[in-house]
């Protein structure tokens, strides 16, 4: 492709990219109009509201950023590869640290404590972990849980539980806990692109994973779940193209994190695709069979104590549309949530996607 194209191409993608957000807003302005009830979507097609937030703390996500652009490029392109992977999950946290420094938010590094790890006193209240498993669609159904219980599997709530029983708990080991997140989701997606497509092209895709927007959003339970669900994904992935005990051990773990990321959030489902193509497409079927039975086993264990995935997932959709969903519609999220999709990447991603021509890169970003 010549730079010509290439430029054209670009400049392309980013008017296509930025129509696309202004669609959907003028879209979403319509249909709130029209619409009697509040829907919540004071930040068109984001959840929430605008705020300015203008001051010095800013020049600290700009410094790091900036930072970042200026050496990560250089450092993937040559450092040794285990070092290339720490540097990016380092600047990865230290991007997302920066930026909720600059949030400046009263609720910044309190979100998770506020919707999950606070919320593990209805285990010690309904007396204990078999009790609450066992009431816990029932709860759920009727209303009685704030909603991001109400939404999820039991899963994140247990975890805090349990940390708190060995004396883990508080601000910093939950935000900990996000960082670690932000680490493992840019490790397993760096261990994922290098198996399928090459160590060079996952070595020009690093810089992108820490610059994304998403990075924004990195300070909430959204994160844990990626993290869960992608390492399952890098664990399954790489024991596609090993043997013997490697292959073994790299399937236990893919499978059991799997059940994990499952038991966190339902929508971890769909990680399933991208290991189902790559194994497809390497005939590795004893790592999906394998992988897939002890997911399957995670996810069937809490029924020892009376909790069913299936009831709960047809529970958080009676939920779902009791709330401001049966005012909202469902047409307007078909195109609104990939809008979210296409600004939590960013144009730089838009514009990498469509320059990218290697099938196998294909075969990961686009499962």
């Amino acid at each position: 492709m010549t730079d010509r194209r290439r430029a054209a191409l670009s400049a392309a993608v980013l008017i296509a990219w930025a129509l696309f957000l202004a669609v959907v807003w003028v879209l979403g302005q319509y249909k709130e109009a029209n619409t009697e009830e509040h829907l919540a979507l004071g930040a068109m097609p984001l959840f929430g509201r605008w705020e300015w937030h203008l001051g010095p703390q800013l020049l600290v996500p700009a410094l790091t950023g900036a930072l970042v652009i200026a050496f990560l490029p250089a450092i993937a392109a040559r450092w040794r590869w285990r070092w290339t992977a720490l540097a990016t999950a380092a600047a990865a946290v230290a991007l997302s640290l920066a930026l909720a420094y600059a949030h400046s938010h009263p609720g910044t590094w309190e979100d998770l404590h506020h919707h999950y790890a606070q919320n593990a006193r209805y285990i010690d209240d309904a007396g204990g972990l078999a009790p609450f498993l066992e009431s816990y669609t029932d709860v759920q159904l009727a209303g009685e849980f704030p909603v991001h219980l109400q939404s999820h599997p039991p899963g994140l709530v247990v975890f805090f539980w349990a940390a708190s029983q060995i004396g883990l708990s508080g601000l910093l080991f939950e935000n900990a806990v996000i960082m670690l997140a932000v680490a493992a989701s840019v490790l397993a997606a760096l261990a994922i692109g290098r198996d399928v497509a090459g160590e060079r092209l996952a070595r020009r895709a690093a810089p992108f994973l820490v610059v994304a927007p998403a990075a924004f959003w990195h300070t909430n339970a959204d994160i844990i779940f990626g993290g869960v669900a992608l390492s399952a994904v890098a664990c399954l992935v790489l024991a596609t193209n090993r043997t013997g005990a490697r292959a073994a051990w790299l399937t236990a773990a893919g499978g059991l994190l799997a059940g994990a990321a499952l038991m966190l959030s339902f929508s971890s489902a769909l990680f399933a695709i991208p290991v189902v193509v790559i194994a497809v497409w390497r005939r590795r079927w004893r790592v999906l069979l394998a992988g897939g039975a002890l997911a399957a086993l995670v996810v069937l264990a809490p029924l020892l104590w009376g909790y069913w995935w299936l009831d709960g997932l047809t529970t958080t959709r009676v939920r779902y549309y009791a709330g401001v969903a049966s005012a909202r519609g469902y047409w307007y999220f078909l195109i609104a949530n990939p809008a979210v999709f296409a600004l939590a990447l960013g144009p730089a991603t838009a514009v990498a996607l469509a320059r990218l021509r290697d099938r196998r890169m294909w075969i990961v970003v686009g499962s």
